[in-house]
């Protein structure tokens, strides 16, 4: 290779397609985004769909399809997937839909978390109120939530006796009111938002492309282990 080379250029993508199917609980429901980004680097909301219950995680291709006719697009030059923490089975069938409308669209996919998703603007908020971090608090099932934090580890808790280490956190998601309720600390405060618009879903996942962040497979991040069990006799035998 020639030393003189210029190193090859970066996608630069324009159209993207933004898929979130991960809430759970009574917020369970899927939602499409597509984002335009302009000659500035300005994202802007071309069109979008959304969907609540389980009904909307099985509606995704529709919204896709709709997304994608109202925007004026035959294929966007980008998705962005939200991995997790959430929904076993919303974030498989998103992280599916993302890796097929890549496949034939022929254009990367990157996966993001929700947490990531809000991070700038929760660090804002963060260092506006003068707090330690922040902890990301989702609903999950069977009384428990998920707690993604600032250094982006994931973990699943028992919501009645989970207590993160002490400190002035700022809590966003959709459990983070029952959380900051559960904690009785005035040291914790609320964030005004719990979901990330398409925007910034959009912002973090180039930033990904671009190497600005670490990268992240659009694969669904579970939390919990696979809720299915082998047969207590054991796989039947192959058929002779």
């Amino acid at each position: 290779m020639n030393a003189t080379s210029a190193p090859p250029e970066l996608p630069d993508p324009r159209r993207i397609i933004v898929l979130d199917a991960s809430p759970t609980g009574e917020n369970v429901g899927a939602r499409v985004g597509a984002i335009e980004k302009n000659t500035k680097n300005d994202l802007s909301l071309a069109a979008s769909a959304n969907q609540a219950g389980h009904e909307g995680i099985g509606a995704l291709p529709v919204m896709l399809e709709t997304c994608l006719k109202e925007a004026g697009w035959i294929n966007p030059d980008l998705i962005a997937v939200i991995v997790g923490p959430g929904s076993f089975t919303g974030l498989r069938t998103a992280c599916a839909l993302a890796a097929g409308l890549a496949f034939g669209a022929e254009c990367p996919v990157v996966g993001v978390t929700r947490g990531e998703a809000l991070a700038s603007r929760l660090n804002e908020q963060v260092t506006a109120r003068k707090l330690n971090g922040w902890l990301c608090v989702y609903g999950a099932r069977r009384g428990r939530w998920f707690v993604e934090s600032v250094a982006g580890d994931v973990i699943a808790v028992e919501s009645a006796t989970w207590r993160p280490a002490s400190a002035a956190w700022l809590l966003a998601g959709d459990a983070a009111t029952d959380c900051a309720a559960m904690l009785s600390d005035e040291k914790c405060q609320t964030a005004p938002v719990s979901e990330a618009d398409f925007e910034a879903i959009a912002g973090v996942a180039l930033a990904r492309l671009k190497g600005a962040l670490p990268p992240r497979s659009a694969l669904p991040l579970y939390v919990d282990p696979p809720e299915a069990k082998l047969p207590r006799a054991g796989l039947r035998a192959r058929p002779q």
